[in-house]
């Protein structure tokens, strides 16, 4: 018997994960991708394979629905000879694509006798999931299960990039091609037979006029338990709940409770009754959401008006919500690096087993700063947090990752230890899931740095604000660089205390677009005349009460903006600050709603 490295690779990422437009999409993407990679898993366990990613020997941990994997599988595999681990690697594939055909047929169960398009349900469902694999000999030499891994990784990177493309029509005037496609990435042709679908299978698909979903997207908007998924805006409202008095809420929620009912809106159980004060989805506490719902019915414009009547006393005394929350994105650094020192299983066990450690903590961080994981698996971190707790957050998930790394780091002599790059992405409540997610992907990029010097890489915190009428900005702190943090500390603190006016961080980037000249070749001109104008700017600055600006405030914003050098970055460290200590839609401005 000989022994195999065996690397599988389950997809599509971006079908499952990438296309969204509802937090149901992004919540039920993330959690279908780690179902069938499991599959995978388990399969390869019953066949007596040893699990490596995930290092995990419990059945039951591979069948809890609450345990995330990645969407690599690797195992140690013994077999006579490659066409065994060929046979093996065909039987774990489909025994993935079988579980993605369970979920999406329950799925679709729960629409009833609402009519789909059969033929094409079909054809997709059985085309949809793509599980790529490789595998390489383990020689019987002391570098042996090193360079197996190698070659294992470096074929499944040949073998992804050989894609095999089935014709997407058998002939030139196939009519099962001309029909809309999917809204969610336009990839694939709708399943849906809109003169047919009621308005019950319309709201429970949570369709939008004229949207189009195809087998993957029927099945993110129904498999599951949606009331353990907790929809974006529930997060984003959650700081101004906070701040209402205990004695409202039941108030509130007894007037939310018919919107149920009517199946306008759902309930929140999810993240361990995280959220059981208002355990609902929130959308409707947003005068611009309730304000476009059009009721149907009697028992729905009861419902929408007796909550408008609670709420209008509501807003007066306490403002409406903040329409703005924040999408984490995380990624492990130098992982790469690390598994490479790996020489033997039971040391890259060790380092998946880290992962598997850090993984499972993550839950329980984000929930302990009211927000709710996504996904959660190996190095990567997905999930929403509010604005008011965000930073403090991707903090302790940061501190909490490089300690569970520290002691397999220390083990295997690495001369960087793994840290955790973090991407912050705030966004308008009404934008779409996908695009939010491509905005934490790029918060995410700005934290890697690889525009950076080679050692200003890496380990840090980006931030991306993208303002729903104005423009995106970036900032990056990096972990160690501890100034930059105590400012950015100070700006929301002093913010939170009024002792930091708005204005502030608008007038600079005022002074630097308005000396941003374009063909001035002496910096050092332009240097002072922006240092100047900054000096004037702060020596005339009032809090809202009219007070003067405190030295201490002036002493730091020149301290820091001597550090950066760079005027608009210290423009956007203020406006980001602001903007997360927000609660209220007055506190970022009404002209931002």
């Amino acid at each position: 018997m000989n022994r195999y490295i065996l690397i599988q690779s389950i997809g599509p990422v971006q079908g499952f994960i990438a296309a969204a437009r509802r937090s149901r999409d992004l919540w039920c993407g993330s959690w279908l991708l780690s179902e069938i990679a499991k599959a995978a898993a388990l399969h390869l366990l019953h066949n007596k394979a040893e699990l490596i990613f995930p290092a995990e020997t419990d059945e039951k941990k591979l069948t809890d629905k609450n345990f995330s994997v990645g969407n690599k599988i690797q195992a140690c595999v013994t077999a006579a000879d490659s066409d065994a681990v060929r046979q093996l690697a065909a039987a774990a594939a489909e025994a993935v694509r079988q579980r993605f055909i369970t979920l999406a047929t329950e799925a679709r169960a729960k629409l009833g006798d609402a009519a789909l398009r059969d033929n094409i349900w079909q054809a997709q469902i059985n085309d949809y999931v793509e599980v790529q694999a490789a595998w390489a000999h383990i020689d019987d030499t002391a570098d042996g299960y090193r360079l197996a891994c190698e070659r294992a990784a470096s074929l499944l990177a040949a073998r992804k990039a050989t894609r095999d493309f089935l014709p997407a029509a058998l002939t030139a005037d196939d009519s099962t091609r001309c029909l809309p496609k999917s809204s969610l990435d336009g990839a694939r042709e709708t399943v849906l037979l809109a003169p047919t679908l009621g308005q019950t299978a319309r709201r429970k698909l949570g369709l939008a006029d004229a949207e189009q979903l195809d087998c993957a997207g029927v099945t993110k908007r129904l498999c599951g338990d949606p009331e353990q998924f907790t929809p974006f805006t529930r997060i984003a409202a959650d700081s101004w709940l906070r701040q209402l008095p205990a004695s409202v809420l039941p108030e509130l929620c007894k007037a939310y409770e018919p919107l149920v009912t009517c199946e306008l809106a759902t309930r929140v159980k999810g993240n361990s009754g995280c959220y059981h004060d208002f355990p609902y989805d929130a959308q409707y506490l947003y005068p611009a959401r309730l304000a476009a719902e059009k009721p149907k019915s009697p028992a729905e414009a009861e419902a929408l008006d007796k909550l408008r009547n609670v709420l209008r006393s509501l807003w007066r005394d306490y403002d409406a919500p903040c329409s703005y929350g924040v999408l984490l994105l995380a990624d492990g650094d130098r992982m790469g690096e690390l598994l490479d020192k790996a020489t033997t299983i039971e040391q890259h066990q060790n380092i998946t087993r880290a992962l598997t450690k850090f993984a499972g903590s993550v839950p329980g961080i984000m929930r302990e700063y009211r927000g709710h994981t996504i996904y959660a698996g190996g190095d990567d971190v997905l999930g929403f947090v509010p604005l008011d707790s965000a930073y403090n957050c991707t903090q302790a998930l940061a501190q909490h990752f490089a300690d569970a790394l520290q002691k397999p780091a220390t083990q295997l002599q690495a001369e960087r230890p793994p840290t955790l790059s973090v991407g912050l992405a705030i966004a308008h409540i009404n934008t779409p899931l996908g695009h939010i997610r491509s905005l934490a992907a790029r918060a995410e990029r700005v934290a890697k740095g690889d525009q950076s010097a080679p050692d200003k890489q890496r380990n840090a915190l980006g931030i991306t604000l993208a303002v729903r009428s104005g423009s995106t900005s970036d900032i990056r702190l990096r972990w160690d660089d501890s100034d930059a943090h105590l400012a950015f500390q100070g700006w929301i603190n002093a913010f939170c205390d009024k002792q930091l006016p708005s204005r502030i961080a608008y007038d600079a980037r005022a002074i630097y677009q308005r000396t941003d000249f374009g063909i001035t070749t002496n910096s050092t001109l332009l240097r002072d005349i922006r240092n100047a104008e900054l000096t004037r700017m702060l020596a005339q600055a009032c809090t809202r009460d009219g007070i003067k600006l405190d030295q201490k405030q002036t002493d730091a914003l020149r301290t820091r903006h001597d550090a950066l050098a760079d005027l608009n970055a210290l423009a956007n460290e203020l406006i980001t600050a602001r903007w997360l200590t927000a609660k209220t839609q007055r506190e970022i401005g009404k002209e931002e709603q």
